[in-house]
């Protein structure tokens, strides 16, 4: 933006005027643009918000059963992902072109670091693991056992135990869209 000086029509009293430009080299770029510009970069180099997983595009088009234990929260990512994408999920192998198995999903807390004055924790880190199989309907084995990991911390204060519990459960739900990001990733590279 471009500001200046002049003169009002008022007893003597100079107001300051704003042009919405920005002159480079004698471009007059509107500021509206600059803004533009500066998101789309920002997007374009994968930055995002805290909160907002980047969105894995799939190439749709195929069908896939998906095997899990009952209360998997990666199963359900993956399924909720695949199937804003055009890929139908089928309830049974009958059907489908290809055959996902998530077993061994487990959370793991360990002690990232630890204050040299009280020895009390400072510092958690939460950890996902799970395992995936991918198959082709007719049986043939594409990925056996893949191990998929997402990792994230979080500063512990006793005096805030329960808000920092509640940000555990936040980082949970995050490390769960990172790791259904990986499989669907890996799924791509074998469909494609």
């Amino acid at each position: 933006m471009l500001v200046g000086i002049a003169q009002s029509s008022g007893p003597g009293f100079p107001c300051i005027v704003v042009r919405k430009a920005v002159s480079f080299a004698g471009m007059r770029i509107s500021a509206w643009y600059v803004v533009l510009i500066v998101i789309s970069l920002a997007q374009g180099c994968g930055y995002h918000l805290r909160g907002q997983s980047p969105q894995v595009k799939t190439t749709g088009g195929y069908n896939i059963h998906i095997t899990a234990a009952a209360a998997s929260r990666l199963a359900a990512a993956v399924e909720a992902q695949l199937a804003g994408s055009g890929v139908i999920i089928r309830d049974s192998r009958e059907g489908a072109d290809y055959i996902l198995r998530l077993h061994g999903e487990e959370f793991e807390r360990q002690v990232l670091s630890v204050s040299p004055d009280t020895g009390k924790v400072e510092e958690y880190q939460v950890r996902l693991t799970g395992r995936i199989s991918i198959s082709k309907a007719d049986g043939e084995a594409l990925v056996t056992d893949q191990v998929i990991r997402a990792s994230g911390d979080y500063t512990f204060d006793e005096d805030a135990a329960l808000g920092k519990f509640a940000e555990e459960e936040t980082i949970k739900e995050e490390l769960v869209e990172q790791a259904a990001a990986q499989i669907i990733r890996r799924l791509n590279t074998l469909v494609e």
